[in-house]
């Protein structure tokens, strides 16, 4: 596969010899960053099967140009629909072209088709046919998270009224109306001289949609997307959808068998995959107003390379590690926001994909809790500081969420010229073992826990098997044990200076002083990582006293992944901050970094030792 640019995109182009190119219209949102790992491997699928295939970003997503508050959203990712065929059409002499979009993707998909002609075949998969049902059911989404966090006594600062989005990605302004005023059923066509529409779960919803095709002449077929509960989660738990996957493919190549039957079996699928391609030649930059970015090869691992204009003189670059499995445009598109707004300020980035995840190699592998913490990609992300470092820059510090915080840490620990680590809600400080670490992290912080003792409202809830009384006191029970166990240890070594169960949190932190890194550890007011901070270090931090590099700060407002944009805001500004007084010793003086509208003033931290 090769990265490629066109207009304001950024995309992969998957080479093919054959005459039929694809486009694949992904998902908007956290849609697409569930399932942005399976994408890929449905294009270099139809590669494989000779159809060259492009995927991208709409522009104001991914990793192309602009953000998603800008105006018209809708028009601009219709007509980049447009450019992608058109550069398809360019740089590989395809003789035929279909499209295939998923959720929003396929509703897009359909609309440019309309505008467009010559368009062969159109994919459906599980597609939005009303705007407005699909406004309704972003709105859910969020306040169904919103609710969640209220019943935790988490802050919550208000979103914009003219916003709907769902998990750090949203619709504004009257892009939400030109959505809701969208229905395939009643306001479209023939797009394509076949279509096929994949359903699930109400295949109903389908007939008006197949009878007003069919009206005006297209061939349309119909399949069931059962897979789409097992895709359509969070991506370290998505599971290919491989019978579906079989169906397009085998009906974009008309390559069906005699029977009808589609061979989607693991070991077929396997060497789909093994034969695809997935060397990556240099690709053309994408140019922002501040800014250069260069998608990378680091071994293994894909990488975008943002580079500023202007640079500013001895500054560290910055490493984005994944969170979790999420590729490497982050939660709520944090990374690429945050790396462009640096680039304003002169400081270049990296965001990386490590082994395994995003559009990274290897094709194969089980994503874990246990591989997301392991020394493999801690091993990773100190290659990613080497290429940084013969790009030209002298240190490196990483910027890690959750899991990208651990590995951002530990890599600080071994490296010698990664500097510093900033890591927001980490969970852990040495990785435990899997189960463990679920009992402990399966209820919130003990604040949250104390504040809902005192709630008539959560125990009406708890009384009402609404919530799980037996995991809260099986959670409380494995914090409680663990924390008298660290208490036992830490007597024993400070009686006879030996211990049956050493601190390796406090052993990680020595390696970090003794090197003379600077390491900041932002958490949310009720984030779990906290009660694990508090075992390791004591109950009001004090075990972190003889690490005066090691800073702690506590936000009302931030929440675990940073999915609300004033916990962006929050934890972006707090570590432009912490990197200019650092390591460029200057102030923070940039009004590209403006702190939430809702706050007057930058949040002052309630715990900083």
């Amino acid at each position: 596969m090769q990265a490629v640019v066109f207009g304001d995109c950024a995309g992969w182009l998957h080479p093919a010899p054959g005459q039929h190119g694809v486009v694949l219209c992904n998902a908007f949102g956290y849609d697409e960053l569930c399932t942005h790992r399976a994408w890929l491997q449905l294009a270099e699928r139809l590669a494989v099967q000779q159809m060259p295939t492009l995927r991208f970003d709409y522009p104001g997503t991914g990793n192309s140009l602009h953000v998603e508050e800008d105006p018209d959203r809708v028009d601009a990712w219709i007509g980049s629909i447009a450019n992608a065929l058109a550069y398809l059409r360019t740089v590989s002499g395809v003789q035929r072209v279909s499209l295939c979009g998923f959720r929003l993707g396929a509703m897009l998909a359909a609309l440019a088709a309309e505008r467009l002609s010559g368009i062969d075949g159109l994919v459906l998969l599980a597609p939005v046919l009303s705007g407005k049902k699909y406004l309704r059911e972003l709105h859910a989404h969020h306040h169904r998270w919103l609710s969640a966090r209220a019943h935790m006594s988490m802050c919550t600062a208000p979103e914009s009224m003219h916003t709907v989005g769902a998990f750090g990605f949203g619709l504004h302004g009257d892009d939400i109306d030109r959505i809701g005023g969208i229905d395939l059923r009643n306001d479209t066509t023939a797009p394509a001289r076949r279509v096929l529409l994949l359903e699930a779960n109400d295949r109903n919803s389908g007939n008006a949609l197949s009878a007003r095709y069919e009206a005006y002449g297209a061939a349309v077929e119909r399949a069931p997307f059962d897979e789409l509960d097992h895709f359509l989660v969070e991506a370290r738990f998505s599971k290919l959808p491989a019978r579906a996957f079989a169906t397009v493919s085998a009906w974009l190549a008309d390559d069906v068998d005699g029977d009808g039957n589609i061979d989607a079996s693991p070991a077929s699928l396997r060497t789909l995959n093994q034969s695809a391609s997935r060397a990556m030649p240099v690709a053309p930059t994408l140019a922002g107003p501040n800014f250069m970015e260069q998608p990378v090869s680091v071994g293994a691992c894909f990488g975008v390379y943002c580079r500023p204009r202007d640079a500013l003189e001895n500054a560290p670059a910055v490493l984005f590690p994944n969170t979790a499995a999420n590729h490497n445009i982050g939660d709520g598109r944090c990374f690429v926001l945050f790396a462009r707004r640096l680039a304003a300020i002169g400081i270049a980035s990296l965001r990386m994909d490590l082994a395994g995840l995003g559009d990274s190699a290897p094709e194969e592998c089980t994503i874990t809790a246990e591989s997301l913490h392991s020394q493999e990609a801690c091993a990773d992300v100190i290659a990613g500081a080497n290429w940084l470092l013969e790009q030209g820059y002298t240190a490196v510090v990483t910027f890690g969420i959750c899991s990208g915080a651990f590995v951002g840490l530990h890599a600080c620990a071994a490296h010698p010229q990664i500097v510093g680590a900033f890591g927001v809600n980490l969970q852990q400080f040495v990785w435990q073992n899997e189960e463990q670490v679920r009992n402990s992290s399966a209820i919130a912080s003990n604040r949250t826990l104390r504040r809902a003792a005192l709630s008539t409202d959560k125990w009406k809830r708890v009384w009402s098997d609404k919530a799980s009384l037996a995991g809260m006191v099986r959670g409380l029970v494995t914090w409680a044990t663990r924390r008298l166990e660290r208490r036992v240890a830490d007597l024993m070594d400070a009686i006879i200076g030996w211990s049956f169960s050493p601190n390796n949190a406090r052993r990680l932190l020595e390696l970090l002083h003794e090197k003379g890194a600077e390491v900041r550890l932002l958490y949310g007011e009720f984030d779990h990582g906290i009660d694990e901070l508090k075992l390791q270090f004591g109950a009001n931090l004090r075990g972190l006293r003889r690490f005066p590099h090691v800073r702690v700060a506590m936000l009302p407002i931030v929440d675990h992944s940073l999915f609300m944009r004033a916990a962006r805001e929050a934890a972006m500004s707090d570590a432009q901050r912490w990197l200019l007084e650092r390591f460029c010793s200057l102030p923070d003086t940039s009004s590209d970094a403006p702190y939430p509208p809702q706050m007057k003033k930058p949040p002052t931290p309630t715990v900083e030792p």
